[in-house]
This record gives structure tokens, sequence and C-alpha cells, in this order.
């Protein structure tokens, strides 16, 4: 994970789940966008270090999962300027194979996108 770039998008604080949270500390979001897999253990974790009535969103349950709630809160926090998407690439859809293989080189700074209705690359 790239804690800097976290950090430049407007993060208050960045935890670094492949180590130990810093005991007592809590945050009323946790908002995990790294979008792998994590073990019950790390979800825990992530879960332990929220105050009371805190919020943990997690991009690993998918978009059909997430409460409409946590999406309203998500886009609030976008239109606000506190979470910034970043876009690493964009693919047409006639290039998926391409994006795949990107994806899998472990190259990417964010996320790709496949467009649907565009056929140039970024």
């Amino acid at each position: 994970m790239n804690l800097e770039l976290v950090a430049s998008l407007g993060a208050d604080a960045v935890i670094d789940y492949t180590k130990e949270h810093a005991p007592g500390k809590v945050y009323d979001l946790v908002l995990d966008a790294v979008g792998t897999r994590k073990t019950s253990r790390l979800k825990v974790a992530c879960r332990a270090a929220l105050a009371p009535g805190g919020k943990y969103i997690s991009v690993d349950d998918g978009m059909p999962r997430m409460a409409a709630s946590d999406l309203v809160l998500l886009t609030s926090l976008v239109e606000a300027g506190k979470v910034k998407p970043v876009i690493d690439r964009r693919y047409p859809l006639s290039e998926v194979a391409e994006a795949m293989r990107y994806l899998g080189a472990g190259h990417a700074k964010g996320k790709v996108v496949i467009t649907v209705n565009q056929e140039s690359k970024t």
C-alpha cells in the first residue's frame, strides 16, 4: 500500500493494517479502500480502531452489499473533497484483456476503469 498516496488524498490518518494498530487510538470512520480480501483478523483490527458509534466501510464488501447509508456517506465525503478517488488508467471495453494484464503486473497506483462509451486510453 502506498501510504504517501493515501495521505495525499486527504486522510486524517493512515493505518497500515499489515502492522499493529496503536492501542487506544480510535477514529469516527475507517474507510478500507484497498480492495483486497483480508483475513477476519485484519477486519477485526480495522473495526477495533473505531470510536463508539464509528463507521467501517470496506470496498471488499462490494457495492451490492454496502448499505444505502454507507453509499450516501461515501458520496458526501467524495463531494466534500475529503475522499478523492484515484484512477490510474482507463481502458475501453475492447481492451479488457490488456487492463487485466496491467492489473496483474501489480503496477496500478489507483483503480483501473473500463469505459463502455469511450475508446481512448488515458
